[in-house]
């Protein structure tokens, strides 16, 4: 893969579109200092940006919560991010959408620095988030040794680039390990999500998710749930302890980048995924939905 800092192209950054080199911050940036960043990753499918409006307003939202504004608005985003897309030739791919604060101060308290946006976009590489045959084969999941904070202990409910530290941390000791990623357990010890990816699991043909106490809402868990009304599969969502892993029949992982995954092996339980009609209802409806067919109803809970 080409390093992204010497890649070709375009970005959109601070209202018009530079050369890719020239997407340059200083690096005195709060952001860089302090985590004073938010981000949104999206997928193009058939040159459309999968749900571009629900990550523009969550995007709003986590800046919201991290105590600063975008300086541009909904549509100047939206555009941007189609003008970035046609730029770059897209079909199919990744668009990486950031906010951060800028050099001017280099303290903590930071309510006179600027504000900073980004759009940039690429092809996604086969492999990406996992083996090109994790459909078929599923993946491999190890609790993490490190907690979600609480909802009292972090701003969870942002998409902010210092929550994903935990995340680098344990996925990174996961491969080493011989796992494709870490399961996280939040401040309570319950289950909460992969390093980058929202936790399903199946038992007797319903669904059981986390709550989302201690992460952001997803998007793509918020189309799977609009999927099983649609197919009349039973999804509860409450607080799930590691020892469910055993109870369950099966499970999955799904976001932005991963798509739907199915798991294959949780620590020392291990799911058959042939016979896994669930899973396979979800996948299909998945690949309905971001293929722009279907009539599924995704509630629009970002705005």
């Amino acid at each position: 893969m080409i390093p992204f800092d010497q890649r070709t192209g375009k970005i959109w950054y601070d209202g018009r579109l530079v050369d890719w080199p020239d997407a340059t911050l200083h690096v005195l940036s709060h952001g860089l200092h302090y985590a004073s960043s938010v981000f949104e990753g999206i997928r193009v499918y058939g040159g459309r940006p999968f749900m571009l409006r629900q990550h523009i307003a969550r995007l709003r939202s986590s800046a919201r919560v991290l105590d600063f504004d975008l300086e541009h608005d909904d549509e100047a985003l939206h555009t941007a991010t189609l003008d970035v897309v046609t730029e770059a030739g897209l079909t199919d791919g990744y668009i990486r959408m950031n906010a951060w604060r800028g050099s001017e101060v280099i303290q903590t308290a930071a309510l006179k620095t600027s504000v900073h946006t980004s759009v940039a976009a690429w092809e996604l590489p086969e492999g990406y988030y996992a083996a090109a045959d994790a459909l078929d084969k599923g993946i491999r999941l190890t609790t993490g040794r490190y907690r979600r904070p609480g909802p009292e202990g972090a701003p969870v409910k942002s998409k902010a680039a210092g929550n994903y530290m935990i995340g680098t941390v344990s996925k990174n000791e996961a491969l080493r390990a011989g796992y494709d990623d870490a399961l996280l357990l939040d401040d309570r010890g319950d289950f909460v999500e992969a390093t980058g990816a929202h936790l399903f699991f199946t038992k007797d043909g319903a669904l059981f998710t986390p709550t989302t106490r201690c992460t952001i809402d997803g998007i793509t868990r918020a189309c799977v749930m609009a999927i099983a009304r649609r197919e009349g599969i039973a999804c509860t969502v409450g607080d799930l302890a590691p020892p469910f892993a055993g109870e369950a029949d099966g499970a999955f992982v799904c976001g932005t980048a991963c798509e739907i995954l199915p798991v294959a092996r949780i620590d020392e339980h291990h799911y058959d995924l042939a016979g896994n009609e669930v899973i396979r209802r979800v996948v299909h409806g998945y690949r309905e939905l971001v293929a722009g067919r279907g009539d599924v109803q995704v509630p629009d809970t970002w705005a």
